[in-house]
């Protein structure tokens, strides 16, 4: 077995320059521009960790989902405090959450041909509270925790009723509760990752669809009217994205004005075949609506 130390593999990739800075990007288009603008203002910007806008645009596109999940709570959480991004940080940065967002989704979808869609939301559920989606030992703790803080409350307050007290009624705080982190949107991520696994031959194309809808036409460029493209943009395309775009809505409402223009593009240039329209009726309608988590 032949070892190369990280040095010399650095060195060897400068030299062959095998790795494109941004895919799909050639010569001084819109989007390198932007994209260099863009990293000028993120690091102007305190409230924003670098390390969260590099694992939206690179490493989420091969992370197991409950680690996006969580990088958008994350995301929500920054901006629903008062960070306001300015432009082109937030429009480049919404098409990577939209992106993200459907390579989870994608991962997610082929997980439940495995364990089921209960089975990848506990995962889900489980990896979002621990970081690992099949270790249970923390959760297990927590609930034992749970229940031993319910089992002396209530030996407490017998005990106050018996010594003449008048029982005051305040609701018992939740060890589990704490450390789980479930957004009410997960419902509807779910229902976007099993939409996309019964369409797959649409979802494979969804990514490069979001990469020249965002990435390319919402800049102003023409490359995605190229007809080698066609494929990418039918009624269907749209359909799917329409679901993705109501999670984005639902997950990071602040980025969401950013990703609706996408839905107004062309997507006509692939007729449907009958028994893609049929599938299509019976496949893509609106989502559900959020019920909590529940």
């Amino acid at each position: 077995m032949d070892l190369i130390g990280t040095a010399e593999l650095t060195r060897r990739e400068q030299v062959l320059q095998h790795l494109p800075e941004h895919f799909g990007v050639i010569g001084d288009t819109p989007f390198k521009v932007q994209s260099a603008e863009a990293d000028r203002q993120l690091k102007k910007i305190g409230d924003l960790p670098p390390g969260l806008v590099a694992f939206l645009r690179h490493d989420a596109l091969l992370a197991d989902p409950h680690r996006t999940l969580g990088a958008l709570i994350t995301l929500d959480e920054i901006l629903t405090s008062g960070t306001v991004l300015p432009a082109p940080l937030a429009p480049l940065l919404a098409g990577h959450v939209l992106q993200a967002l459907i390579a989870a989704a994608l991962r997610a979808g082929g997980r439940t041909d495995t364990v089921g869609s209960e089975g990848t939301r506990q995962e889900i559920e489980q990896g979002l509270g621990t970081g690992d989606p099949h270790d249970r030992q923390l959760l297990r703790v927590a609930e034992m925790a749970d229940t031993l803080l319910r089992q002396e409350l209530t030996a407490l307050h017998r005990a106050y009723r018996t010594a003449g007290a008048a029982a005051i009624e305040r609701p018992v705080p939740s060890v589990r509760s704490a450390i789980s982190q479930i957004p009410a949107w997960l419902v509807t991520f779910m229902d976007l990752a099993e939409r996309l696994r019964r369409r797959s031959p649409i979802a494979r194309q969804l990514p490069q669809t979001i990469d020249l809808a965002v990435f390319d036409a919402a800049l102003g460029a023409d490359t995605w009217q190229a007809p080698a493209f066609d494929h990418l943009f039918s009624l269907e395309h749209r359909q799917a994205l329409a679901v993705a775009v109501t999670c984005v809505e639902r997950a990071v409402p602040a980025l969401a004005s950013y990703v609706f223009p996408v839905l107004d593009l062309p997507f006509k240039r692939t007729k449907t075949s009958a028994l893609d329209a049929g599938a299509t009726n019976s496949t893509w309608h609106e989502p559900r609506p959020d019920t909590g988590g529940e």
